[in-house]
């Protein structure tokens, strides 16, 4: 089977609440935020659209043209995409991936900062990720109030509750690293011992 991405489960998703052409695909992602989790750009859709159509997922429907723009492909999904799309669905949700973060890779090597440059980067952290919450917050609220039930943002839900940990926890161990209960100049001091006698000869 073949295995498509966050991007081509998206289309076939969006489709099978009824047909569409790519660009209505495209507005309805960014109208949902859903561009927020998933990767959009319309040379990427419009080759993902070709290719599911190839595997046979998807079929167009008519060809359909509003006023001067250029006719535009309207596709639906068929039973066998309908089959694939839900067996997708099914991986993604219960099996957990190994996804790589730039923030943890800086996490890695933040005992090389100044405690002081480290409370200060934590804390501007947990500060942008607060606005971050409110922001979306504020546009869950709207999105809802035009029709957009929990289940449909449920995506959204998760992304924010991992905002608010990430906020919480950057503040926590600013303030762990600054009150000495972190044991900083230890640690890097180890960290620097055991380099030195590793490249000794």
């Amino acid at each position: 089977m073949a295995k498509i991405g966050p991007l081509a489960v998206a289309v076939l998703g969006l489709l099978l609440e009824q047909p569409r052409h790519p660009y209505d695909v495209a507005y309805t992602m960014q109208h949902r935020h859903m561009h927020e989790h998933i990767k959009l750009s319309m040379g990427t859709l419009y080759h993902v659209v070709e290719q599911l159509q190839r595997l046979g997922w998807i079929r167009p429907t008519e060809t359909a043209r509003e006023g001067r723009r250029p006719e535009r492909t309207i596709y639906e999904v068929t039973p066998e995409g309908h089959r694939h799309l839900l067996d997708r669905v099914r991986q993604l949700v219960a099996e957990p991936t190994r996804e790589y973060s730039a923030f943890e890779a800086g996490l890695a090597f933040l005992h090389q900062l100044p405690r002081e440059e480290a409370v200060t980067l934590l804390r501007r952290r947990a500060a942008a990720l607060r606005e971050q919450v409110e922001l979306w917050d504020y546009s869950l609220e709207r999105l809802r109030a035009v029709g957009l039930t929990r289940l449909a943002l449920i995506e959204a839900e998760l992304v924010q509750d991992t905002r608010r940990f990430q906020r919480d926890w950057a503040q926590r161990v600013a303030d762990e690293i600054e009150s000495g209960s972190l044991e900083w100049a230890v640690h890097c001091a180890q960290l620097t011992e055991a380099t030195t006698k590793e490249v000794t000869p």
